[in-house]
């Protein structure tokens, strides 16, 4: 401001000495001062206003700015959601063995964190992803069966956190007759029904528990048919997963056929078709028919010595499943599972073990078939307590895909029979805490197990290592947000 003053005078001086010989009067003088005066305050308005205008758009752009990134921040948290799971597990065991011996494991605690989250990329794009960690407190060591892959972040292992699911919703013809949805990656396999009821959560996955329990990475392709079908809730499901895939340890190639230098070593194929819709006449229900076989089975998908390792056979599995929630809304859950496996060995025998079901060299057809039973029913007020039992029995040579299930004993492979009865207490809409018995009683041997053939408990060729029974009182606490 004062340079435009210093400018204004000197311009003064200048039109003064211009006229020094007609020299103005003084009046004239104090009059061309004023008029200088008043055109230096009218100047220093303008700028005043200008600098003004200027501040303002400054802090306009800043709010513009700030407005901004919190819409995008907001878009984001609308598109991209997280939660978690915890569960905190006390496990007291009772077991006892075929030659009469028992033994008591007690005070065994473990804790699992589940951490999802879910992004709405676009109106016809889902991504979902969970990360899990399960491990027994105050340990570390890797149990060699988290090495399988659909065990990864299932069973007890160290603080890593393994990729439980990591999949695409890709959404076609919603508006149409037939809407159609791809989803691929790693697959909701895991937790699923009737096991919600038992977790006090909704539906966590696709598949029957019963059937299929474990992490698997495939793609399915899903046919909403309720509107040709005139049915609510009706889906027909197409699916292909790898079901092991094997890793020579010379080459460490994924694939078999790649990597093997035994060329007739595969990797395990799955292929399934599905069928969801709702139980006749109920409010909240889920009726299931599935099918899925089995190609070249692994024997052993550790064993990273391709001319030992061998496939083993084929296996069709047949699965039924209903359930229904809240049944007239009398606080009643009731579910029924059915299970059949029919098993074509190849006659290829690994190591002593035997084949698939059977002994080397066997080759006819096995069969067997499990069921599930159970219901809960919720009193108190709001239905905070919840009381439930279930049962199941496997045959002799029941076997099917839980070696991931989140129990440790993997109470649904049993080929035998398996009680459980709970009480459970409902603190809010997101954390309950469960007290609860398992009596797992087994009459045949290598439950759980494709390779080898089962015989009764009591011809086990080692009952100082064979299990008998299995009990186990525990108490859990589980927080889904």
């Amino acid at each position: 401001m004062g340079l435009l003053r210093k400018t204004l005078l000197g311009s003064m001086v200048c039109v003064l000495a211009a006229a020094q010989q007609n020299v103005p009067s003084t009046q004239e003088l104090l009059k061309i001062i004023e008029q200088l005066r008043a055109r230096v305050d009218q100047l220093e308005k303008r700028q005043r206003s200008h600098e003004t205008t200027q501040k303002r758009m400054e802090r306009e752009l800043l709010n513009l700015s700030d407005y901004t990134e919190a819409t995008e921040t907001k878009v984001l948290e609308d598109r991209l959601k997280f939660g978690f799971g915890f569960k905190t597990n006390l496990d007291n065991f009772r077991k006892t063995y075929a030659d009469g011996h028992r033994i008591s494991s007690d005070n065994i605690w473990s804790t699992k964190l589940m951490l999802n989250m879910r992004a709405n990329l676009t109106d016809s794009m889902k991504f979902h992803g969970r990360l899990s960690m399960y491990k027994y407190w105050g340990s570390s060591v890797v149990h060699p069966y988290t090495y399988y892959d659909n065990m990864q972040g299932r069973v007890p292992a160290d603080s890593a956190l393994y990729v439980e699911r990591a999949y695409l919703d890709l959404f076609f013809n919603r508006d149409g007759m037939i809407p159609l949805a791809l989803t691929i990656g790693r697959q909701p396999s895991t937790d699923g029904p009737s096991q919600q009821f038992k977790d006090n959560t909704v539906r966590k996955a696709t598949y029957s528990a019963l059937l299929y329990d474990g992490a698997s990475d495939g793609a399915v392709v899903t046919l909403n048919l309720s509107k040709p079908l005139r049915m609510p809730k009706t889906y027909l499901r197409f699916g292909y997963a790898k079901g092991f895939g094997y890793t020579e340890t010379a080459n460490d190639v994924g694939n078999a056929f790649v990597g093997a230098s035994n060329s007739d070593l595969k990797d395990t194929n799955v292929f399934g078709l599905f069928l969801d819709t709702t139980v006749p006449g109920t409010r909240r229900s889920l009726l299931q028919f599935g099918y899925s076989r089995l190609v070249d089975i692994i024997a052993n998908p550790l064993d990273g010595d391709s001319d030992r390792n061998v496939n083993i056979g084929d296996m069709d599995m047949l699965g039924a499943m209903a359930e229904v929630t809240d049944l007239r809304d009398w606080g009643l859950d009731l579910f029924a599972h059915y299970g059949y496996i029919y098993a074509h060995p190849n006659g290829k025998g690994y190591l002593d073990y035997g084949t698939l079901l059977g002994e080397a060299g066997d080759t006819g057809a096995k069969r067997g078939y499990a069921v599930w039973l159970g219901g809960r029913y919720g009193f108190g007020t709001n239905r905070r307590f919840k009381i439930g039992m279930e049962f199941n029995h496997g045959s002799r040579n029941w076997v099917s895909l839980t070696q991931g299930a989140f129990d440790i004993y993997n109470k649904l492979a049993t080929r035998g029979n398996a009680f459980e009865g709970y009480i459970m207490y409902v603190l809010n809409r997101y954390t309950n805490i469960r007290l609860g018995y398992v009596d797992i009683h087994y009459d045949y041997t290598r439950s759980g197990w494709f390779v080898g053939r089962s015989v009764d408990v009591s011809e086990a060729s080692a009952p100082e290592t064979e299990l008998e029974r299995l009990r186990s009182i525990y108490l859990k606490m589980s927080v889904h947000y």
